[in-house]
């Protein structure tokens, strides 16, 4: 015989915990939401690296473009694991361009990065502090890996220093921006109209 709950031991029976859930609406969305930014990256992996070589200041301010695939995703479904799907997405989508399935690989390594302040907060907060301390973390990352890619080492120690703090300001700007957007996408009810409130 099944046994029935009373409404006291409903309240208080353990609930799965909402960050934790999959849908395919979710896997969905975080897809679409990579590949949209996927689209906008092609022409910009077309013009990047005659950019580089001309102007590397110029060419590293949109760096922080690349990290929207996966910080959209986070900022609006609020699961571990969509800015990893989100970035894949994307480097799928930009296979077409000149990095080819290499841009596959790069972007689900940039949705893992995007992912670890989250990680290290268990995704328990959303707020402006959190995507600016991820863009200055990822930003840092991104400079040092810069090294090898633009070959700092050759460069005047000016030069260095400006490209990294344009790096880390770039990477800053479109995690903010990242959350704006996904704030105007939740208030349309897109990811289901969540209305969860943003811990700061």
């Amino acid at each position: 015989m099944s046994e029935i709950s009373t409404p006291a031991e409903a309240a208080t029976a353990p609930r799965p915990h909402p960050r934790r859930r999959y849908t395919t609406r979710t896997i969905l969305t975080a897809v679409a939401l990579g590949a949209a930014v996927g689209v906008i990256l092609i022409p910009i992996n077309f013009a990047q690296g005659a950019l580089t070589a001309a102007a590397p200041m110029v060419a590293v301010a949109i760096y922080g473009v690349w990290g929207m695939s996966a910080l959209i995703p986070l900022a609006l479904l609020r699961r571990a694991g969509t800015g990893v799907i989100g970035g894949t997405a994307a480097g799928i989508v930009t296979i077409i361009s000149p990095y080819g399935v290499f841009m596959v690989i790069m972007m689900r390594f940039w949705g893992v990065l995007m992912e670890l302040p989250f990680l290290v907060t268990r995704y328990r907060l959303w707020g402006w502090k959190t995507f600016t301390v991820a863009g200055i973390v990822t930003g840092a990352i991104a400079c040092a890996m810069s090294i090898g890619s633009l070959n700092l080492l050759s460069m005047e120690t000016g030069l260095v220093v400006g490209i990294c703090v344009i790096q880390v300001v770039s990477f800053v700007i479109c995690s903010l921006l990242s959350l704006a957007i996904a704030r105007g996408l939740s208030r349309t009810g897109i990811a289901g109209g969540r209305r969860e409130r943003v811990a700061r």
